[in-house]
């Protein structure tokens, strides 16, 4: 009853995993920079040509988030495990971590071969999930992890990417 509730506030990623990383604790053991970081992995983005190389801050996130996708498949969901990992953008992680904690917008550019309009519109994206998480966490009584999943996103909401306008 309670994962349908935060499941039911969630609409911009994957509700069966974002749920299950809500109500299994992997968000909480996360610092606000790490947090929202791993939730990156679940906006879609175009794919990335790059070699993605994750720091060990980011690697043992991202490994807890790939092990609730094998475990969706062994519930005998109709899922292909190695399908779905694919589908986890892992390639936003660094950026974003790298953008939570203050790296400058023409820094973040060039980590990556992403457009700027990319990034910001994924950015966006991002936010609009964390938001969506936050409201589920308190859907579910869990004031604590709202308020540290809000924190988090605060830490994205800055300079040219929420711009009112791209034209300043």
């Amino acid at each position: 009853m309670l994962k349908g509730r935060a499941a039911c506030e969630i609409d911009t990623a994957d509700e069966l995993l974002t749920t299950e990383l809500l109500f299994n604790g992997i968000l909480n053991n996360l610092d606000k920079h790490q947090l929202v970081a791993l939730v990156s992995c679940l906006v879609p983005v175009e794919k990335s040509g790059e070699f993605i190389k994750l720091t060990h801050a980011m690697a043992e996130p991202l490994a807890q988030l790939q092990y609730v996708a094998e475990v969706a498949s062994e519930c005998k969901l109709d899922v292909n495990p190695e399908e779905y990992i694919e589908s986890f953008k892992p390639s936003l992680m660094d950026i974003m971590y790298s953008w939570s904690k203050g790296v400058s917008f023409r820094d973040i550019c060039l980590m990556t071969d992403l457009f700027e309009g990319s990034i910001i519109r994924a950015t966006r994206r991002l936010d609009e999930l964390m938001q969506q998480l936050s409201r589920a966490a308190r859907a579910v009584g869990d004031e604590g992890l709202a308020d540290k999943i809000e924190e988090s996103n605060l830490t994205i909401r800055r300079d040219i990417i929420f711009a009112a306008s791209l034209y300043v």
